[in-house]
Formats: structure tokens, C-alpha cells, sequence
């Protein structure tokens, strides 16, 4: 090997040297920061110094080599000296490994290597008369025109060693080799699937010619022949799919990672927003030894990222006010990684002050969105896009920020995002995505004409259903099987154009697919099989393409599949089926109950003329003379909302209002107040109170009643107008 080659790949070897390298010191770092009488980890980051200084010397990297040694020597003063690391100290170490990790970074891209900050730390380092300027073979003349480290983009190969061969053992490969071992195997998986095609028209032919010797015609040696064929084609596709099936288990083997991979780096992005935002947080790991497609992890990483941050920045409180609050003055950020089935959850919790239901709603009425009667709901309009920093800053603590890209990103990959939040106690966030993205199991069903996919982990069950048996519910049609009415749709009418509905068959073929714990049945035209296939991006589609599938499958008759993402269809569905679903023509409309609101009021005069107005809009009204009886008929009964006075003996409005929102289970039930009192400190003091709405009897109209009650509960069916 000559000198240049050996320089370039001694410099990439370097490389992947200071990936290991420098993720085990930010975790030697963050332990010292935690803990900096720690002589076990003080010893640790001298050594990883004192190999960085040697292999940077090897590579003929002097100025690299020099701030090891600068920083070598003020680790060897402390560790001698018996002396823990002070602040400032652990802070220039950080730098350092900050300015390595640039480092890295540019000999990877073959940039520039970045001179000026490595040299900006030396003299920091220098000026705090701890190191002495160090002369290296390196610094020769003739080492200072070492050729620039080859691309990024060639494969990384690493000789081994006999004992290194043996089985268990790991190689670096370029991940373009999995991709390519990963697409062989699909096409040898479609090529056995055509291949058993043959094999079932041979043995139609094969009838064919014995319906014919019935007939009289005779050629038994042709019969003979044509049987052995047969039975070779058969065992050939046999023997095809069982070599693609090992070399697809090999591909996906090699594209697993350990969760690890993914979140080691998040510890040190926790501990610098909390010092930027003056904090105190520790983040903790579990899970790390689970393995998942790298596709995947590396498609999680800044969906994670995200989450991390706002959970420091905007879930954990100050440490003087979590002492207030009776809790530990250092916050904790969870990160969890598990497999259910072949589903990775990984879930992010923290311990801070949680998800302000009020101004979540408050935010939804300035948009003049209808409050969910939920709180699963409600917490999921954080994911909206209207959301945004600006909107929410304040009213949301952030926690709503580009929450949506987190979604998106989730959704991409046929996964599904939850939140779930307590008041003081913090702020879970579940995201639910395929373990691998390379290999799905799929259940195929044909629409127009086209055979589409649907991920089989989506799939609750796959049933046949007359449509005189479905229901119609506020507009809407619902399979009824003895549990929770779920929504029906065509898919066709689903995706829209160009997929055309076909007329209304006897029996519908129906896939009801959950993510969560949303339903959706979907009536397609028929159910063809579910296999394992392997999926391969969707490119050049554009963007709502590309958000509605989460790959294309190659069939064994050549044609490519799409297949589909369930979280975004249950997202299309919420608009309900079309009136002219040719398929889902003359479903029976069934009434439902109509939602009950309570109003309090201790004039009967006023009293009955709200309940008037709502009766007559078609709600179920309850009536109750003050706060106390209110109260009292609430803890029995459950209402969509409640339209109260304010003076009121006993318990008036606002008491009431502040009663329903201090209980678990009423918290979420909108309250209007419709008050005489008009002066701006009360209707202020109404809002404080948790009111959704403020009606003055001045100014009082039917119209905006109404208006008020729709926009909180929704339209009633029965309403008559």
C-alpha cells in the first residue's frame, strides 16, 4: 500500500474511531457534571485524551493532536492532584468535544478541517497554564501534505482478523450492500410468487388435457410429462421461496440496530437546553438493547429530538418552583423503547407541570374549532398545524410547538403518535411505528380494479356484512356488532379520484383497521390475500402521495402495489362518506339521544326561556334552580354542557364553574355563563373561573345562543329550523 493510501485510510479509520470516542466521553461528561468527585470517570476521560492524542498523531492530524495533548495534561493535573473538575472546567471539556465532533464532521464531508476553533480552544486551554506546547513527529514538514480523507459515501471496509470471522462477530458494511441484499431478496420473492403462478397454470392445462383424453383422445407419455413438470415447478418454487426467505431474514438481520444507537446522544442535547434555560434535568434510557431497522431509528431521530427538547425547555418547571411544588429540584425526562409484536413503541415522559387543559381549549375557540368532549381528543389537536409557536407560546408553555412534524414524520413510516398528560404531574407521548420498514406484512384487497395494501398490524379483523344490516348515525354510516358503533367508508370514496365506486354488491367485503383507539371499517371491492412483502419507497409522487402510502410492493404478477398508510386514512375519514356513496346507498338513518345540557338559573323566567330556546333546537334540556342543585345533578347525571347564571344563592356561577372544573370526571364539560353582569373585571372573572363562554342578558339573542352551544357540542340531529 503506498504512503498516500495508507494516509487516507488511516484518516478514515480515525473517523469512525472518533464517533465511539466521543460519544463516550459526553457520557463520562455528563456523569462528572452530575458527580465531579468521580475518580473512575476522571481516569476514563484522560484515557479517551490520551487515544484520541495518539490515533490523531497516526493520522497526521497536529493541531488535533495538540488539544488532546493540552487537554491530557490538564485532566493529568486533577486526577494527581487528587482535585475534582471544577464548572468551567467541564465546560471547556464539553467545547472540546464539541470542536472533535465538527472535526469528525469535516473529515467525513472532506471539508476543511475547522483550524480556527481548535485553535481558539488550545489557547484556551494554554492560557489556563496547564498544558505545554508539544512538538510531534506530525509536525515534520513532510506530513503536512497528507492527501484530504477519501468520501463519505465509500463503502467502510475493515480487515479482520481469523479469530474476528468467527460467528456473532460484527463487520462494518456499507449500508448501500444491505439495500441491495434487501431489494435481491424481493425480487427473488416475486419472481417464486410468479414462478408458483406457472406452477397453477400448468396444472390447469393439466386438466384440460385429461377432460380431453375423457373425450378419446389418448397421450398418456404427454399426461407423464406434463405431471413431472409440474411437480418440478412446484418444487423449484418451493426451493426459490425458501432461498429468498433466508436471504431476506440475512438482509433484515443485518439492518437491525440497537435502540441505543438512536438515543445516545440525547442525554447530552437534554443537559445543554437546560442549562441554557437555567434547569436541572436528568435523562434516563431504558430499552437501549432492543433492535429495529435502522431506517426506522434513523427516521425517529429528529421526531425524538424534538420531543426532548420541549419536554426540558417547556414540560420541566424551575428548580425553585418544583421545590414549591414539593418535588425534586432535578426534573426527569424518560425515554422508553419496547416491541409489541412487530410494532416499536417508544415513549417519552417527563415529570413537569403538564398540558394546560383550559388553554388548549381557549386556543381551539379562538379558531373557532368545536371542543372535543374527550380529553384523548382534546389532548390530539396539539398535533394541528395551528399550533405554532406564536399562537401557543404562552397558553401552551410550547408545548404544542411543530408538533404536527412530529406527527408527519411518524405518519410516514405507517405509525401512530398519543399523548397523555396528568396536570402537575408532566407529559407522556407514545409513538407506535413498524420495527422494519424494509419487510411488511400486508393484507391486499383490490379497488377499481387496482390491488392496494393495507399494513396487517392495522388490521383489527376482515368480515363480510350486508349492507341492510349498517346504520346510520349523524350522517354518518356505522357497522353495529354488539360493541361501539364503528364508522364505515368505501375506500375507494376514501381516496378519491381516480378510484370509482362499484354498485352496492349483496355482501360487502369489510377490513376494520384500528391505530389507537380509533375504528374504521372499510369496504373494499375484494379481499385478495396477506403476505410479507417488501416495500420500497414511493418517489417523485409528490407530497400528499407520499403521506398517504408508506411504500410500494412488487406482486408476483409483476404489477406494484401500493401500500397504504392507515393513520392518514383514519385523518381523510374524519370528514365523513359522501352522500352519493353509490356502495353505501340506503343504509337506514337510526336517531341518537340528544346531548343533555343542564341550565342553571334561579329566575324561573330566564330559566324557561333558555330551556325553551335548546328544547326547541333539539337538545335535551334539565333545568335547576342554583349552583348547590346544580352541582348536586351533575354528580348524577352525565351532560354535554351546562348554561348557567351567575348570582345565584347558595353556590353561584363562578363557584360552579370552578367545582366542574376541579373534578377529574367533569372537567372537560363546556360551561357558558349568560350574566346581567357586563363590567369587564367579572367577565374576566368568568374566564378565570374556567368558563368557555360569556352571554350577557343585556345583549342576550337566541341565535348566539345557540351559535355558542354548536360551536362548543356540536350540531344536535334533531334540531328543527
Amino acid at each position: 500500500m503506498s504512503e498516500d493510501a495508507l494516509a487516507v485510510r488511516l484518516r478514515s479509520i480515525f473517523t469512525d474511531e472518533l464517533d465511539e470516542q466521543i460519544q463516550e466521553l459526553n457520557d463520562h461528561l455528563l456523569a462528572l457534571e452530575r458527580m465531579p468527585a468521580d475518580s473512575d470517570r476522571l481516569r476514563a476521560v484522560f484515557r479517551v485524551m490520551h487515544t484520541l492524542k495518539g490515533a490523531s498523531r497516526a493520522a497526521g492530524l497536529s493541531l488535533v493532536e495538540e488539544v488532546c495533548h493540552a487537554l491530557e495534561s490538564e485532566l493529568s493535573r486533577a486526577r494527581d492532584g487528587g482535585s475534582a473538575l471544577g464548572g468551567e472546567q467541564i465546560a471547556m471539556l464539553f467545547a472540546a468535544v464539541d470542536a472533535l465532533g465538527t472535526t469528525r464532521d469535516s473529515l467525513r464531508a472532506d471539508k476543511p478541517l475547522p483550524d480556527a476553533a481548535l485553535t481558539a480552544l488550545l489557547q484556551h486551554v494554554r492560557g489556563r497554564g496547564s498544558a505545554i506546547p508539544l512538538v510531534s513527529a506530525s509536525k515534520i514538514p513532510e506530513n503536512e501534505s497528507l492527501p484530504a480523507p477519501a468520501p463519505s459515501s465509500a463503502p467502510v471496509v475493515h480487515e479482520r482478523s481469523e479469530d474476528q470471522t468467527q460467528s456473532g462477530a460484527r463487520v462494518k458494511i456499507d449500508t448501500r450492500q444491505v439495500d441491495v441484499i434487501t431489494g435481491a431478496a424481493g425480487e427473488i420473492a416475486g419472481l417464486a410468487a410468479i414462478l408458483g403462478d406457472r406452477a397453477e397454470d400448468l396444472a390447469s392445462l393439466r386438466t384440460l388435457h385429461r377432460s380431453r383424453r375423457r373425450g378419446g383422445t389418448q397421450d398418456d407419455d404427454w399426461d407423464q410429462r406434463l405431471t413431472g413438470l409440474l411437480r418440478n415447478a412446484s418444487a423449484d418454487a418451493r426451493a426459490l421461496a425458501a432461498v429468498a426467505g433466508r436471504l431476506g431474514g440475512s438482509a433484515r438481520e443485518l439492518r437491525q440496530h440497537p435502540f441505543s444507537e438512536l438515543t445516545e446522544t440525547f442525554p447530552r442535547v437534554a443537559r445543554d437546553v437546560a442549562r441554557e434555560n437555567g434547569k436541572q434535568v436528568r435523562l434516563t434510557v431504558s430499552g437501549g438493547e432492543i433492535e429495529a431497522d435502522r431506517a426506522v431509528l434513523e427516521a425517529l431521530r429528529e421526531p425524538l429530538l424534538h420531543l426532548v427538547r420541549n419536554a426540558v425547555d417547556h414540560g420541566i418547571e424551575l428548580p425553585a418552583e418544583r421545590v414549591a411544588k414539593g418535588k425534586d429540584a432535578e426534573g426527569e425526562v424518560l425515554i422508553e423503547g419496547s416491541l409489541r409484536g412487530d410494532r416499536l413503541q417508544v415513549t417519552v415522559s417527563d415529570d413537569g407541570h403538564g398540558l394546560d387543559v383550559a388553554a388548549v381549549r381557549r386556543g381551539l375557540q379562538q379558531r373557532g374549532r368545536p371542543l372535543p368532549t374527550s380529553e384523548k381528543d382534546l389532548f390530539r389537536t396539539i398535533f394541528e398545524e395551528g399550533f405554532s409557536t406564536r399562537d401557543t407560546a404562552t397558553t401552551l408553555s410550547g408545548r404544542g410547538v411543530g408538533m404536527g412534524i412530529v406527527q408527519a414524520a411518524v405518519e410516514r413510516m405507517g405509525g401512530t403518535v398519543e399523548v397523555s398528560s396528568v396536570a402537575g404531574r408532566g407529559t407522556k407521548i407514545s409513538i407506535h411505528v413498524p420495527v422494519s420498514i424494509a419487510t411488511m406484512r400486508v393484507v391486499l384487497a383490490e379497488v377499481d380494479g387496482i390491488v392496494l395494501g393495507v399494513p396487517s398490524s392495522f388490521v383489527v379483523r376482515v368480515d363480510r356484512a350486508n349492507p341492510r344490516t349498517l346504520k346510520r348515525v349523524d350522517g354518518r354510516t356505522m357497522l353495529v356488532t354488539g360493541g361501539r358503533p364503528i364508522p364505515v367508508m368505501t375506500l375507494a370514496s376514501l381516496l378519491g379520484p381516480p378510484f370509482q365506486e362499484v354498485p352496492s354488491p349483496a355482501m360487502l367485503q369489510i377490513v376494520v383497521l384500528e391505530t389507537g383507539d380509533r375504528r374504521l371499517a372499510v369496504v373494499v371491492d375484494d379481499l385478495i390475500d396477506e403476505r410479507e412483502m417488501v416495500l420500497r419507497p414511493l418517489e417523485h409522487a409528490g407530497r400528499a402521495a407520499t403521506n398517504a402510502v408508506v411504500g410500494t410492493a412488487l406482486l408476483g404478477t409483476g404489477v406494484v402495489s401500493l401500500v397504504l398508510s392507515v393513520p392518514a386514512l383514519l385523518a381523510r375519514s374524519d370528514g365523513g362518506v359522501p352522500s352519493t356513496s353509490r356502495a353505501l346507498s340506503g343504509v337506514s338513518e337510526e336517531s341518537r339521544a340528544p346531548s343533555r345540557i343542564l341550565v342553571v338559573d334561579d329566575s324561573i323566567t330566564s330559566r324557561t326561556l333558555e330551556q325553551s330556546v335548546l328544547s326547541a333546537a333539539g337538545y335535551d334540556v334539565t333545568t335547576a334552580v342554583d349552583g348547590s342543585e346544580a352541582w348536586r345533578t351533575i354528580e348524577r347525571q352525565d351532560f354535554a354542557l351546562v348554561v348557567s347564571d351567575v348570582e345565584m344563592p347558595h353556590l353561584d356561577g363562578f363557584g360552579l364553574c370552578e367545582r366542574i372544573r376541579a373534578n377529574a370526571r367533569t372537567a372537560l364539560i363546556p360551561v357558558i355563563l349568560v350574566t346581567s353582569l357586563d363590567e369587564p373585571a367579572q367577565r374576566s372573572r368568568g374566564l378565570e373561573a374556567g368558563a368557555d363562554a360569556y352571554i350577557t342578558k343585556s345583549s342576550f339573542d337566541q341565535d348566539t345562543l345557540i351559535e355558542t352551544v354548536r360551536m362548543l357540542i356540536g350540531r344536535n340531529t334533531r334540531s328543527v329550523e
